[in-house]
Parts: C-alpha cells; sequence; structure tokens
C-alpha cells in the first residue's frame, strides 16, 4: 500500500474553481477549457465554448469595453501590469474581469464584486495608519487591523515561518470573542512545501466557502491546466477539512515575501461564508508589502548598528595585532567585546601556551569532551549541542561555536550559549495522522482535528547563531592570519632594507678605502717631493701645491657622494657636460706612480663631451683605467688606450689593455662585490672596483659592456646615453 504524503498533492492542478468565479483558457486555436458554470454569464453551455475565439468572447462578456485579442496582447506585454483588471457589469450585477497570461495560455477570469468596494481614496490613510501604528521592527500588529477592517473577517493574523519550516502566530486582530491565538505554533506539515511554493508565486489566496459549491472545467484533462495563479481556483479537500476541523467557513491569505523568499503569511479567518473580493485582495496584497518595507527597513537599521560594532571590532583588533606581536594578551584583552557581539555567556582560548576563560563556560572534563567529540574539525556551530548525561544542567552549555585560529599550535577559540528553556504553545499537537482509503490502497494525510492549545517545553537548545555572528568568528581567524602574514612581510621587508643599509655601508667603506687610495697617493708624493727638494723652483713648488689641493677636494667631493649615496636610494645630482680628458690624464699619471710603471704606453683618442657628475665620472674612469694599468703591470710592454666615439645621442668610451685578461665563459657576474677571479690573485684589491662602477653607471643612466680574452687583454666599452647631437 502506497502512502500519499501531503506534499505530494498537486492542488494547482486540481481542475475546479469556486462558486463565485467563472473561468476560460484560450491558446492560439481559441477557447480550450471553460468552467462548467460559465453559460451564468455567456448563455453558451461550458462545451459549445470550446473553440470559440477570444474576440468572440470578450464581446460577449464585456461589450461597452471595446476589447479584442489584439488589445489583450498589448495590453499584456506592458511591463507594468502582468494582469488586466476592469470592473464590468453582467446581467445587471457588479463582476470584475480579469485577464493574465501564464504557462503560454491566456486566462481569462470574472469573478462577482461585494456590494461594499474598496474606495481607493483611502489609500493614503491605511499607509499613514500603518506608519503611525507600528510599535515593534516592523508593522504587522497594524496591518492586522486594516485588513480585518478591509475585509471584515473574525480573525486576522500574521504568521512568520520559522527556520524549521513551523510558524508562529506573531500578531493578531480579532473579535472580543475569540480565544487568542497570538504567540502559537503550528507545524510544518499544517503548510505543505507545495503550498509555500504557491504562497510565493501567487500572493494573494482565499475560499469563500468551504462548504460552496465548485464547478468542473470542461476541455481539458485537470493534469494538463496549471491554476497556479487563477484567483478563483478552489482549495485542495484536505484543505477545506483542516478549515472545517478549526471551525472555519472562509479564508483568506497574503503572502509576506522578504527578499524574494516567503517569510510569513497574513492569515485570515472568519466563522461564516464571506467572499473577499478582487479589488479588497489587490489592496490588502499592497498593504502587506508596504508593511514589509518598514520591516526592511527598521531591520537594515539595526543591521547597520550591528555591522558597525563588528566593523569597528575588526578594525581596532587589526589595529592591535599589527602593532602588538603579543597575540595572547589581544585577544585575552578583546575577549569581553567578542563576547558582547556574539550574545553569549562564555569564550575560552586554547593554545599549546595555556588557556584563558571569560565569563561562564563549561569545566575542563567537559572542554576535554567537547575536543574529542569534535576532533580536528576547523570550524563548528551548533545550538543544540549535545553534552554527556553524566553532567548537570548547570553545565548544559547546547551553543557552541569552535574555530581553528592557529594549527601550527593548536590555538582554538569557543564560544558558548547556555541552554534557554522555551515553553511553547502549539495549536493543537503537532502530529501528522493518516487515513487507509481501501478503495484505492493509499494512505492519505488526515487533516488535524484538534486546535486546542497543547503546551510543550524545548530542551537542549540555546538561541540559534546569526549569520552574521557566525561571520565574525571567522573574520577574526582571517584577521589574526593576515596581521601575522603582514607581520611577517614587514619582518621580511625590513630585513631586505637592513641588507641594503649594511651593503650601502659595506660600498660606502669599501669605496673610500678603494678610491681614495689615488689622490692619497698624488698627495703623499707631492709632500715627498716637497720635503726632499728644499730648493725647490717655485714653479714645480707652485704644482706641487695645486696638486695636494686638487686632492683633498677630490676626496672631500667622493666623500660627500658616496655617504649621499649610501643614506638614500636617490640622490639629486647635478649633471652638466663634462670633457674627462684632464682627469683621464690625472688618473693615468697617478696610476703610473701607484703601481711603479715606467714603460707603460698610454694612448689617448678623442675625447667627446658627455653628461654627468663630477665626482661620479672621475670614479667610473678611475676604477676602469686604473683596473687596466694594474692588470697590465707585469707585462713586458703594458700598453692601455682609451678612446671614445659618438653614435646618435649616445657617447661610446672604450678603455682597452694587453693585461692578465679573463675567462668570461666561467664567470659572467665579474661586477658582484667581492667577486675576484683566479687569475688575480698576484694583484691587490678585493674586487670592488668593478661593483662600485656597475653602481655609478646606473647613477649616471650609462651601461658597461665587456669583452676580455684570457692572457690577452680586456676591453671595457661604456655608452653614455642621452647625450645632444
Amino acid at each position: 500500500m502506497r502512502e500519499i504524503k501531503c506534499h505530494e498533492e498537486k492542488i494547482h492542478l486540481c481542475g475546479k474553481i469556486q462558486f463565485f468565479g467563472y473561468l476560460l483558457i484560450f491558446d492560439e486555436t481559441g477557447c480550450i477549457a471553460a468552467s462548467e458554470n460559465s453559460i451564468a454569464i455567456i448563455d453558451l453551455k461550458a462545451a459549445d465554448l470550446l473553440g470559440t475565439g477570444l474576440d468572440d468572447i470578450l464581446k460577449r462578456i464585456a461589450p461597452t469595453l471595446n476589447l479584442t485579442s489584439e488589445t489583450v496582447e498589448l495590453k499584456l506585454a506592458d511591463k507594468i501590469f502582468y494582469r488586466f483588471v476592469e470592473r464590468i457589469a453582467i446581467k445587471g450585477g457588479d463582476y470584475f474581469l480579469s485577464i493574465y497570461k501564464y504557462d503560454d495560455k491566456i486566462y481569462v477570469e470574472v469573478e462577482a464584486c461585494n456590494p461594499n468596494s474598496v474606495k481607493t481614496t483611502n489609500l493614503y490613510y491605511y499607509a499613514k495608519y500603518l506608519e503611525s501604528q507600528r510599535t515593534d521592527k516592523a508593522a504587522w500588529q497594524p496591518l492586522t487591523e486594516l485588513i480585518k477592517d478591509i475585509i471584515g473577517y473574525d480573525r486576522v493574523m500574521v504568521y512568520q515561518f520559522l527556520e524549521d519550516n513551523s510558524g508562529k502566530v506573531i500578531a493578531e486582530s480579532k473579535n472580543e470573542e475569540l480565544e487568542s491565538l497570538l504567540g502559537y505554533r503550528y507545524p510544518e506539515f499544517d503548510i505543505p512545501a507545495q503550498a509555500r511554493e504557491l504562497y510565493r508565486v501567487f500572493h494573494a489566496r482565499h475560499t469563500a466557502d468551504v462548504d460552496g459549491t465548485t464547478y468542473e472545467i470542461f476541455g481539458r484533462s485537470a493534469d494538463a491546466l496549471d491554476l497556479t495563479r487563477c484567483s478563483v481556483r478552489a482549495l485542495s479537500p484536505i484543505h477545506l477539512q483542516y478549515l472545517r476541523n478549526a471551525e472555519v467557513k472562509a479564508s483568506a491569505s497574503f503572502s509576506i515575501i522578504v527578499e524574494g523568499k516567503l517569510w510569513g503569511l497574513v492569515a485570515c479567518q472568519n466563522r461564516a461564508p464571506l467572499h473577499v473580493d478582487l479589488s479588497q485582495r489587490h489592496l490588502c496584497t499592497f498593504l502587506t508589502q508596504y508593511a514589509v518595507n518598514y520591516y526592511l527597513a527598521e531591520f537594515q537599521k539595526e543591521n547597520a548598528v550591528l555591522q558597525k560594532r563588528i566593523a569597528d571590532l575588526e578594525r581596532d583588533l587589526k589595529g592591535e595585532l599589527l602593532v602588538k606581536h603579543d597575540l595572547q594578551e589581544v585577544l585575552e584583552r578583546y575577549s569581553p567585546r567578542i563576547m558582547d557581539l556574539m550574545c553569549a555567556h562564555g569564550i575560552f582560548m586554547k593554545h599549546d601556551q595555556g588557556t584563558h576563560a571569560v565569563g561562564e563556560v563549561p569545566s575542563k572534563a567537559l572542554l576535554k569532551k567537547i575536543d574529542i567529540a569534535l576532533g580536528d574539525e576547523e570550524f563548528f556551530a551548533t545550538e543544540k549541542f549535545t553534552m554527556p548525561s553524566s553532567f548537570s544542567d548547570s553545565q548544559h552549555y547546547p551553543g557552541l561555536v569552535r574555530i581553528k585560529i592557529l594549527p601550527s599550535n593548536n590555538w582554538y577559540l569557543y564560544i558558548f550559549r547556555k541552554e534557554r528553556l522555551i515553553e511553547e504553545t502549539w495549536a493543537g499537537k503537532p502530529e501528522k495522522i493518516m487515513n487507509l482509503d481501501l478503495e484505492r490502497q493509499i494512505s492519505i494525510p488526515s487533516p488535524r482535528s484538534s486546535f486546542d492549545a497543547w503546551k510543550k517545553i524545548t530542551h537542549g537548545k540555546a538561541e540559534k547563531w546569526h549569520r552574521s555572528e557566525l561571520s565574525l568568528i571567522q573574520n577574526i581567524k582571517h584577521i589574526i592570519h593576515q596581521a601575522i602574514a603582514q607581520r611577517g612581510g614587514e619582518i621580511h621587508e625590513l630585513n631586505k632594507k637592513l641588507i641594503r643599509s649594511n651593503n650601502a655601508l659595506d660600498t660606502f667603506g669599501y669605496t673610500l678605502t678603494h678610491d681614495l687610495k689615488n689622490p692619497l697617493t698624488s698627495i703623499q708624493l707631492a709632500v715627498q717631493m716637497l720635503l726632499i727638494k728644499k730648493d725647490m723652483p717655485r714653479e714645480l713648488f707652485q704644482k706641487a701645491l695645486e696638486n695636494i689641493l686638487e686632492g683633498t677636494k677630490l676626496m672631500t667631493n667622493m666623500m660627500d657622494k658616496v655617504h649621499s649615496m649610501s643614506k638614500a636610494n636617490n640622490v639629486d645630482l647635478v649633471f652638466e657636460p663634462i670633457d674627462p680628458k684632464s682627469k683621464i690624464l690625472n688618473i693615468v699619471d697617478s696610476c703610473r706612480q701607484q703601481y711603479g710603471i715606467d714603460n707603460l704606453t698610454f694612448t689617448l683618442g678623442d675625447t667627446h663631451a658627455i653628461l654627468g657628475e663630477r665626482t661620479l665620472i672621475y670614479q667610473l674612469f678611475l676604477n676602469l683605467i686604473g683596473n687596466a694599468i694594474k692588470y697590465s703591470s707585469k707585462k713586458i710592454k703594458p700598453h692601455v688606450q682609451v678612446n671614445s666615439y659618438k653614435d646618435g645621442k649616445s657617447v661610446f668610451y672604450k678603455i682597452e689593455d694587453n693585461g692578465i685578461g679573463m675567462d668570461l665563459t666561467k664567470n659572467d657576474n665579474i661586477f658582484e662585490i667581492f667577486n675576484r677571479l683566479p687569475n688575480t690573485e698576484e694583484y691587490e684589491g678585493k674586487g670592488i672596483g668593478l661593483s662600485i662602477v656597475k653602481q655609478i653607471a646606473s647613477k649616471l643612466n650609462a651601461t658597461v659592456s665587456v669583452e676580455s680574452t684570457l692572457d690577452v687583454g680586456t676591453c671595457f666599452l661604456v655608452e653614455f646615453r642621452n647625450i645632444s647631437a
């Protein structure tokens, strides 16, 4: 025997309409279905209407409107109105004509008007009443009062769907003699899933009389006619019996849609049959959405305040973590704020170095059992964590969030909420009863017959964690990781700066000891000459003094520039056109004396002016020419040649020697500091000169290239760019 579940009932394919309405359905071939009561307004039987064109039907129903299928298509194509509605008169009675498209078909509905029609001029006052009477986060209570006034029902409730799809009455307006249902709970199966989906799609439903006559629809089988958007559709037998059991003769409902989801219903009940016509339903639907807007506005205000508090905490926490390296101390200080924002009873932190608790938390024994139960789970959250039965209720904390902050040292953060005992009043005991249909051999759900108050106390649950609260805890973890990563990056950057600083200091020291040797040698030789030759001619004496003065000036300039470059990445250099001829000749003379090379042959070709800074130009040539002379000094006939030429806007200087040469195939990093080739061991030096050349060339916007053959000689080529042609 198969069990038919409530959610399996195809309530949108019922194939019947209520007594107060009429329905005709059209496709491109004409009328394909008509309710059997249509003869009352068209004077034709339903069977005779099949195949009739829409134009003919509209002339019979509403001759004064001059409607045609073409004008209907135009009206239904309007993006503002998906349903065309007009008030018409048929045989002396007032009706609403409603036309809409659905499921690739055109539906024509006619339903009776109530004698007391809705006054649209009252709309402004209804809206003002909602605004002035709202006392909670929304205007649910004044909404029930307005809808009760508009439709005249005995009871109007706002019924909110909870997370488990059960419902609760949160606002109510009723006749004085009725018992209040405010706060009552209703089980999920009272409004099954397919009914909730219909409420989400079509926002106004009602039945005028649970025992009223219903009419079949001819032309198509019920399974082929989707009545999801049909205002006059009959209710399912199960729902009608449910209403009878609740002693309700008429009902209406208006969907509360919040952000595209079914949030709840305005549920209306009347103990006597009562029709709510289309104008009343439209007004109630409008006011319901108006109240939703108030709810959303208040919710957004409240949420904005909460989000600002959360953002302030996250900002402050991040700032502290970046400044202070003691993560434990920072988190301990921020625990009370986190606990407050989480609406928690206690916070517990555990890591390899120890523990810290704020507020009320479980015992160590219970915490240990929690860890065993959760294992290595990175993130866990629940409002109904099951505690071992051996622990007393005073230690019951079913609200639990645990997150692993830092896996490296087993750092966990726990948030606790204590149990909240909830006494719930249900409209009847929430149990589903199945009836046996022996004829069809199926088991079908039976609507509840009892709605007497049934109280239930809920144990073992805490307040549910809100999404924003769980996001806060996860964000705290990310903030900690970001702060640690940023601090690590800062340390890495500081190390890089330290290395650069140390390198600059090294370069400063090496440059001074390396490049100052040449001018110091010139000064030394000049002083020695003055000491030895007491009767030196005036002209030679003057020359020696000039050499000393020039050497001291050069040393001063070199020290100033090197010191400046060691302190900053960028130094403002004054560039000017320079002819390096005199500097080159002075360098050669000094190097002759320094390395004791009397047999050096030096050839100087053309010297074109270059754009640069005087001291740096001197140091560049000092290192290149000095190396050329040094590494040629042990040759039988040492020879060094310097020449220059122009090419476009560049000036090239070539420094050639016939010295020991280099094997560049085995070592191409000759410009790195302290890099010395094997064949240079017999010569003084520490591998600094070419490193200085590379740095100076970069600052002068020049490039240096080299060609060399072992035991044959070396040629350096320096290109100075941005030179005026």
